[in-house]
């Protein structure tokens, strides 16, 4: 039989609670055998947190009274010893009551300054980016945000815009961002398309996204009732008004590109792309052409009509062999195109004015 005396038990709050005259099934951590009652076999011991009699059984009790480090005491004296012991271990839990009393006070003190200091790193970083978006707002233009580097992907259109140097911004409604592109056309005209995007993890990780919508939040609000419809409304009349101002210059058509290639030292192949602007169809393309030399100096005239149906706004490609050779520091150059339109009336079309790398 294992009997508690006197003892402490921890508690799920970290301190020591004193229990007394309780049974146990074991006992565990002995520190010392301190006394030994002979007539009872009784011998009484002390573990890291009790004060322990244990009733031996004869066998055991024959062991015990035959070890000569264990005091034989009697009566009076074991209770002595018993109290003494109990008063080690009270000294001993009181010190750690204290110690953890005092744990606890400074970690609450400590969260208590933490959280205090928290807060006020807190207030000062609200404080800056404060003035950072302010300082922001009046220097930077709310429709041209500084984007470069990042990738845009269309929820409308599919495609992707990678963002060279800065982005036209639109509006921002509803978690989408819409945004203008400037594709450019032909005959050195452009038009503008809006895109858009959704507000996901991608453009919430961008800090140049999230400093510009926060400084210009009022104005990426103005517009009212931007969505799908709408932004497929804007693009189609964008689109058209580049299509008017095509037919403003050339209303008969345009040469989009042409290109000739020597095929040997007797002939040459050229292909000619032609974007009919008349309603009127096209039924043939006549396409005038010099050979000069490298001052200048004409050295053959030639031209080719070739049929070529093309319909209003489509583009068709006229090809034709010249039996003469190019040779170095030759220069091809198309002069003059009239188109023949199914109706048997003739007009001349716009030459765009083509860069030498795309010769």
């Amino acid at each position: 039989m294992r009997r508690v005396l006197f003892g402490f038990q921890q508690h799920d709050d970290g301190f020591y609670y004193p229990v007394t005259d309780i049974l146990v099934d074991e006992l565990d951590h002995v520190e010392a055998a301190y006394a030994y009652d002979k007539k009872a076999q009784n011998l009484y011991v002390r573990t890291a947190t009790y004060n322990c009699v244990v009733t031996l059984t004869k066998e055991y009790a024959n062991v015990v009274k035959e070890n000569k480090h264990i005091p034989q005491l009697k009566g009076g004296a074991i209770d002595m010893r018993v109290m003494a012991e109990n008063k080690r271990l009270e000294d001993k839990f009181t010190r750690l009551n204290e110690e953890r009393k005092a744990h606890l006070e400074d970690s609450i003190a400590k969260v208590r300054a933490d959280s205090i200091e928290k807060a006020r790193q807190d207030s000062l970083r609200k404080v800056r980016e404060a003035q950072e978006v302010t300082a922001y707002g009046a220097s930077h233009d709310w429709q041209c945000m500084p984007f470069a580097g990042q990738r845009l992907s269309c929820s409308l259109c599919q495609g992707l815009l990678v963002v060279e140097d800065t982005l036209s911004c639109v509006a921002l409604v509803d978690s989408v961002f819409y945004y203008r592109e400037e594709q450019q056309g032909d005959l050195g005209l452009s038009f503008s398309v809006i895109h858009a995007t959704p507000v996901d993890s991608i453009l919430l990780k961008d800090k140049r996204f999230l400093l510009h919508s926060k400084a210009f939040k009022d104005s990426l609000a103005m517009v009212d009732g931007l969505d799908a419809d709408m932004v497929e409304t804007i693009n189609s009349m964008a689109f058209m008004n580049y299509v008017d101002s095509l037919r403003a210059i050339a209303p008969n058509g345009y040469v989009t590109q042409w290109e000739c290639t020597p095929i040997d030292s007797t002939a040459v192949d050229v292909k000619l792309g032609y974007v009919n602007m008349n309603e009127k169809a096209v039924k043939a393309v006549d396409a005038y052409f010099q050979l000069a030399d490298s001052e200048g100096k004409v050295l053959k005239n030639a031209h080719a009509k070739v049929d070529c149906p093309i319909e209003y706004m489509q583009q068709g490609e006229v090809q034709t062999k010249f039996p003469f050779a190019i040779t170095e520091g030759m220069e091809m150059k198309l002069t003059k195109v009239v188109v023949v339109f199914t109706d048997g009336t003739k007009a001349g079309g716009v030459i765009k004015k083509m860069k030498d790398e795309e010769r």
